[in-house]
């Protein structure tokens, strides 16, 4: 028998339902898509990475739940080394068909939610991978900055046009279309700002075009402490550094950075995150060439910087480079080789060392593998060792790569720093292939030895530091 509730008591009991769950679904069939992968969906929800795969059928078709969605959410899908951006909504039901030797082209969405997906899917294709984009005029004279503008002014137009009559003819929700737009400007202005950087000394006036920008309101399209937002924001604040420093190199009078805050917070406004966010992403990006002048900046940036964590992360990167700065003692190590012998930095004091960080997975670094074997070559029996140490990867592969291309050799040590080893933090690489020189007494000589394919410049460089 079924009861009556009180108004009162019902409204209680619908209280405490739990909340529809945020979830969306995502459906598909990829025609000839090679088998042997998952299906990997990857987007941010405040400061958490969220991932999900599911299985492709022996038929292509795939179905899977997105969950944990706060809104209309940019997406990152991916099967078999091709990928795509897409957006799921909650309650959204989408589903997905392609050609997968014809992936940006024949990729279309249907159902509940679809219209955001194919926005992007559209977009893409016109202005990212169409064969039919109009190719830039082949001209040996580099072109101007002004022309630059006029090209980079042409796109964003356009892509503002194809939003507009997109929208008019397959609604979209507000906030998606407010996020494209500024996704369009911040691209627009990302490229101007790139231009700059080609050019030692672009007038003042050529950053007038920050002031269509809404960068005084930036706080709102950033995460917590100014991390995981709109990534087209986080982009434009990293690359606001050419900005600052058109020309790349920092001075050394702190004079230099009081201007550059003055700048900036004439941009951003004197206290936002955006600010914080922007000068941390400056100096940080700078420490890796220019670290004498991130030293000089960095008194200001502690006066002006409102975010704790910002200022610790700095502070930690500078105390990082200072280990490996020329001059001073190279970090050490002591690593198993490929005979499963372990050699230490320390065992190697009194030869220069001309020091490799590579992976068999690193295409560039394979590339250069026959010139640096004919360069230990030209060194053999001198006090020269050729230290290559392999970064993340498995011993086996690595077994088999230094077999198969006879990389091994008299005067060549060859380590493998394994998963979870900090060597190459301790050595702040970035990049790979990265080659150091270190002298006889184990100090730094350079953090940026000439490759092995750049042929007599790096002889030059050992033969020098033999001589001294």
């Amino acid at each position: 028998m079924l009861l009556a509730l009180p108004a009162l008591a019902m409204g209680a009991a619908l209280r405490l339902l739990p909340a529809p769950p945020a979830t969306a679904t995502l459906s598909g069939h990829l025609a000839h898509a090679p088998a042997g992968d998952s299906i990997r969906l990857e987007y941010h929800q405040h400061l958490y990475h969220q991932r999900v795969r599911t299985v492709l059928s022996p038929t292509g078709d795939f179905k899977v739940t997105v969950p944990d969605l706060k809104g209309i959410t940019g997406i990152t899908f991916s099967y078999a080394g091709q990928r795509t951006s897409l957006y799921l909504a909650p309650g959204d039901d989408v589903r997905m068909t392609l050609d997968f030797p014809s992936f940006d082209e024949s990729l279309q969405y249907t159902g509940r939610g679809a219209n955001a997906s194919n926005y992007m899917a559209q977009a893409l294709w016109k202005f990212e991978f169409s064969p039919a984009r109009a190719p830039r005029p082949a001209s040996t004279a580099r072109p101007t900055l002004a022309q630059m503008r006029q090209e980079a002014d042409d796109n964003r137009q356009a892509r503002r046009s194809f939003l507009t009559t997109f929208a008019k003819a397959h609604p979209l929700p507000a906030d998606f279309v407010r996020d494209r737009t500024l996704d369009i400007d911040l691209t627009w202005a990302h490229r101007l700002l790139l231009h700059s950087g080609g050019y030692p000394s672009p007038p003042a006036s050529y950053f007038d075009f920050l002031q269509q920008l809404p960068l005084k309101t930036f706080d709102q399209y950033l995460g917590d402490r100014g991390l995981n937002g709109n990534m087209a924001v986080m982009n434009f604040l990293t690359n606001y550094n050419y900005r600052l420093a058109p020309s790349g190199k920092l001075s050394t009078d702190p004079a230099e950075a009081r201007r550059h805050y003055a700048q900036a917070q004439a941009d951003f406004g004197p206290s936002t995150a955006a600010l914080d966010r922007a000068m941390y992403q400056f100096y940080s990006w700078k420490l890796d060439t220019d670290l004498d002048g991130v030293l000089a900046a960095y008194p200001t940036f502690r006066t002006h910087n409102h975010d704790s964590t910002m200022a610790r992360d700095l502070r930690v990167l500078i105390g990082r480079q200072l280990a490996v700065k020329v001059g001073n003692p190279a970090p050490a190590f002591a690593l198993l080789n490929h005979e499963g012998q372990k050699v230490s930095l320390a065992e190697l004091r009194g030869k220069v060392i001309y020091l490799d960080f590579w992976g068999t997975w690193c295409g560039p670094c394979m590339q250069e593998m026959p010139a640096s074997n004919e360069l230990r070559k030209k060194f053999e029996g001198r006090d020269v060792a050729f230290v290559y140490i392999s970064v993340r990867d498995k011993e086996d592969k690595w077994q088999q790569v230094l077999a198969a291309e006879h990389l091994t050799g008299p005067n060549s040590i060859h380590l493998r720093s394994p998963e979870g080893d900090d060597v190459a933090n301790r050595y702040q690489v970035t990049g790979y292939p990265t080659y150091w020189l270190i002298g006889r007494d184990g100090r730094i000589i350079t953090r940026s030895a000439p490759r092995p394919s750049e042929g007599q410049k790096a002889v030059a460089a050992i033969t020098a530091e033999l001589a001294r």
